[in-house]
């Protein structure tokens, strides 16, 4: 009897340490002391015939974070818009569980040198309540993309874009950018130059 006690209680005390304050489970891996450091590198070993080659992002519960941005080098006098994409990559040997509480995802934040956001994809992104989830098998990857105005962005100045994956806040990289070549603007009309009257004979 009471070892069946003790199970009940253990089983609910661990169900209550799963479940967030929102009410959703989140589950991800336990990979390894929770007091490491968040970007646990060195647990996520590399097969040579990886398809991904080798680790060059930062890595939360076994999945590597990539950032991709197209153009690579970006002339504001060409680019309307960036195409951000957002890797998943499974470094782990078993398959991860992303949980989501409506149809977020995934963002992207611009920034200005001072920290003002400039521009958020999520803004302009209908939301879903329906709760989702992503599941990346070892070996394998999700693929987030998403479009990014240049409108307030300069030539000569050095702006950050932040990629996030939403809920979970450690997993997030920031990465700079620092576009070129003007916009092009059309030139002001001049008026005719007006000739100054001729003095009187």
């Amino acid at each position: 009897m009471h070892f069946r006690v003790t199970v009940c209680v253990a089983v609910m005390v661990a169900l209550a340490g799963c479940s967030s304050s929102s009410g959703v489970y989140r589950w991800v891996p336990f990979m390894g002391n929770g007091k490491k450091k968040e970007s646990q590198v060195t647990i996520a070993k590399v097969d040579k015939d990886n398809p991904f080659g080798p680790i060059t992002g930062p890595v939360y519960y076994g999945l590597e974070m990539r950032v991709k941005v197209i153009p690579e080098v970006i002339r504001l006098s060409d680019t309307r818009a960036l195409e951000v994409h957002l890797l998943l990559i499974n470094r782990s040997k078993k398959a991860i569980n992303l949980f989501f509480n409506d149809s977020r995802k995934y963002d992207f934040i611009l920034r200005d040198s001072s920290g003002k956001k400039l521009a958020q994809w999520s803004d302009d992104q209908p939301v879903n309540q329906t709760t989702g989830y992503v599941i990346i098998n070892p070996s394998e990857r999700a693929e987030f993309v998403g479009n990014v105005s240049t409108r307030d962005m300069v030539a000569g100045r050095t702006y950050t874009l932040e990629a996030t994956v939403v809920g979970y806040d450690k997993m997030r990289q920031v990465i700079q950018l620092a576009p070129s070549g003007e916009r092009a603007v059309a030139a002001p009309q001049r008026s005719p130059a007006v000739q100054p009257p001729k003095p009187a004979q």
